[in-house]
């Protein structure tokens, strides 16, 4: 939960600044760096309204216009971009935020417990210009179907945890805005000692078929590249 923040810009209309879009960053910090991770297509929608209006990014409750000029590396194949951060900023934001450090990622096993998070559009709110509250969509479950590149998540209604006073998930419910947010796996040595690791970085919401798709994230380098087959 504390490991990605939401990403959002607004149109800058004096008299009514909206938002015109939201997604997820996970921050890790690696031997080498600490940088931001999103979906591709997060970032090609912020360049793509930044040419045609003029907009207000924000990462939580601050300001950071400059991020196409950080970005590190794209894969569209993967659908991930990555991004250079700073401790300065971090603080800057007045949470808590722990980047993931367990290095390097590492996939899950098809059946095996997994967690992930976003913040999706449908729970927002504006308050005021130029203000946003999020809340926190998160999830635990099992990685249904693992391949060469990417991770798959059903909700599965059969085995929810019915839990007073905690919504449940209506049926169908729209998560855009969950992209770029983490999948994380949880693993077992052979001393039964638990752990666990970055798996994925979020690509795809299904509100029809009820499942979510992650991109895998082993293929992220610890400066921030992605790994040369995947630059396509």
């Amino acid at each position: 939960m504390g490991c990605c923040v939401p990403i959002y810009w607004f149109r800058l209309n004096k008299e009514n600044p909206t938002i015109l879009y939201n997604g997820t960053v996970t921050l890790l910090k690696t031997p080498k760096k600490l940088m931001g991770v999103t979906a591709l297509h997060v970032l090609k929608r912020y360049e793509k309204d930044c040419q045609e209006q003029k907009v207000r990014l924000q990462l939580l409750n601050e300001a950071y216009d400059d991020l196409l000029e950080r970005v590190i590396a794209v894969s569209n194949r993967l659908d991930i971009a990555t991004f250079d951060f700073d401790e300065k900023l971090l603080k800057k934001m007045g949470k808590e935020i722990i980047p993931l450090t367990s290095w390097p990622p590492q996939p899950p096993e098809e059946g095996r417990g997994i967690m992930l998070a976003g913040y999706p559009g449908f729970d927002r709110l504006e308050p005021k210009k130029l203000k946003a509250n999020f809340g926190l969509f998160t999830a635990i479950g099992i990685a249904r179907v693992v391949t060469n590149e990417q991770i798959t998540w059903a909700i599965d209604r059969e085995y929810f945890a019915h839990i007073p006073k905690v919504r449940e998930l209506p049926p169908n419910q729209d998560l855009g805005g969950i992209s770029g947010g983490p999948l994380i796996s949880w693993f077992e040595t052979p001393n039964y000692v638990s752990y666990y690791k970055l798996s994925g970085i979020i690509s795809e919401a299904n509100a029809t078929l009820e499942n979510v798709v992650a991109k895998r994230a082993d293929y992220i380098n610890d400066d921030g590249t992605i790994d040369k087959k995947y630059m396509s």
